[in-house]
């Protein structure tokens, strides 16, 4: 059908299978009747197609989404479901369907489908974030006086508390949200009009298939909206960013769930045995998860090279970078459908958390911030008497005020005296928790005020994402009835 007028009847079946991309392009069938449609009623209000060929072509696209996309001729001889539906429509649509192309390409016609399916799949994905924030937001309500250690490098720093750590995932997976919401709107951009590269010079009305499409705004430059896919590109930036993410969420999870830590016990139906060892309860949804977004990265890394050093315009490379995007979508998407589950039925241990807080030297930087507060030494000072402390209490089983004492004594050439109940309240770990009064911080008081307005944060982007699900659902139950 296509190939008749250039190039003859005959293809060679091994170059059409090797080329053609409907595979993947099931995905795109709903969208690609919804741009014809709108397409051909753009022609028919200009006056380029008449309202009975526009009738027939609207009402047989309409039919061929009803039948589904099984329902189209499937042969890669067609090569891409631009064709195929063209194919099919003829049946429904005879002499009429042959002007549906009528100025319009498949370079703009593919951009358009791209980025109608990019819209949702980037709804779709900014819903199954928020899911997952908002569960972790109510964990950490439960949690906000749950003492814990913080660590760095893997070793135990300064007291935290869970909620406290909890909100640290939450702040780092808001951001990821926020970055779908800024890349939103360049992806929201109608190619339709753009033809091949240089538009046409049919009097066509860009703007209004970019509204009957719900889209924000139509292409300010024809030869970047068929050439560019820095949309797909931005997008999956993105998601490689979360995947990153959630497999540091899935690590301290593997990690606290071991014998040596205990910090959280993993829900029995969510968790796998081994084959010899009875005993055994494993982690594995949140290995394979982490094994999974970990191939997101280098996905990443493939489509950049994919599109690298392609000149304008259009070039069929492009069509390989299409289901490297959709599989990592899938991923991160149900990755986060997964986590929502897990994290539901996680079960913190209390003591666990907090049991090493004390043998480890925890408060030692709340010590020497007293020293400073207390007698006026300069930090460097009393960094280095808390530090000479803690040496000789890792000999000696725990710091006590005799070795304060000998080390204020070592350095400064003069004992310090403190007061006996302020030297222990100044090693408890929960005081020193209580005494952080700055935003952002571990005390209860701010991680409250921080699950408060990290709600309210995240009912903002989950409007906007509603609100743009609202327009992406109406477009299609006018155009397709959907």
């Amino acid at each position: 059908m296509l190939r008749e007028g250039r190039l003859g009847n005959h293809v060679d079946t091994e170059f059409a299978e090797f080329t053609s991309s409907l595979e993947f392009d099931r995905n795109l069938f709903k969208y690609d009747i919804a741009g014809s449609i709108a397409h051909s009623e753009m022609l028919s209000m200009q006056g380029i197609i008449s309202e009975e060929d526009a009738e027939y072509i609207v009402k047989g696209l309409r039919k061929i989404f009803s039948l589904g996309y099984s329902a189209l001729d499937l042969n890669t001889e067609y090569e891409d479901i631009h064709i195929a539906v063209e194919a099919r429509l003829k049946e429904f649509a005879g002499s009429s369907a042959l002007k549906l192309h009528t100025a319009r390409s498949r370079n703009d016609q593919i951009a358009l489908d791209l980025r109608m399916f990019l819209r949702d799949e980037v709804i779709s994905l900014a819903e199954n974030i928020i899911a997952f924030e908002k569960v972790i937001l109510n964990l950490a309500s439960g949690h906000t006086e749950t003492l814990m250690p913080g660590y760095t490098h893997l070793q135990i720093a300064q007291p935290v508390t869970l909620a406290h750590h909890l909100l640290a995932h939450f702040n780092i997976l808001l951001r990821d949200l926020e970055r779908l919401r800024d890349a939103f709107p360049r992806i929201n951009v109608s190619p339709l009009g753009a033809c091949a590269l240089a538009t046409t010079s049919f009097s066509i009305n860009t703007d209004y298939t970019a509204k009957l499409l719900g889209f924000e705004t139509s292409f300010e430059n024809s030869q970047d909206a068929v050439a560019s896919r820095d949309f797909l590109l931005e997008a999956l930036s993105i998601i490689s960013i979360s995947s990153i993410n959630i497999t540091k969420i899935c690590e301290e999870i593997i990690l606290w769930s071991t014998r040596e830590f205990g910090f959280v016990e993993l829900p029995e139906a969510l968790s796998s045995t081994s084959s010899i060892m009875p005993q055994k309860k494993n982690p594995d949804a949140f290995e394979i998860i982490r094994a999974k977004v970990s191939v997101v990265a280098g996905s990443f890394s493939s489509a950049l090279m994919l599109t690298k050093a392609l000149p304008l315009a259009y070039n069929r490379d492009l069509q390989e970078l299409s289901p490297i995007v959709f599989n990592s979508l899938r991923v991160v998407r149900n990755s986060f459908s997964l986590l929502s589950k897990l994290f539901s039925c996680l079960k913190f241990n209390r003591e666990a958390l907090k049991r090493n807080l004390d043998k480890s030297f925890s408060t030692a930087t709340e010590l020497a911030d007293f020293l400073v507060k207390k007698e006026e030494l300069s930090f460097r000072e009393a960094h280095q008497i808390v530090g000479r402390v803690v040496m000789k209490a890792e000999k000696q089983g725990g710091i006590n005020l005799k070795l304060l004492e000998k080390a204020s004594q070592e350095i400064l050439g003069r004992k310090l005296e403190i007061d006996v109940d302020e030297f222990e309240t100044v090693l408890d770990p929960m005081k020193a928790v209580l005494n952080r009064k700055i935003y952002g911080s571990p005390s209860p008081e701010q991680t409250k005020k921080s699950i408060y307005i990290g709600n309210e944060k995240l009912k903002l982007i989950e409007d906007y994402f509603a609100g743009r699900k609202k327009t992406a659902k109406n477009v299609f139950n006018e155009l397709l009835g959907d």
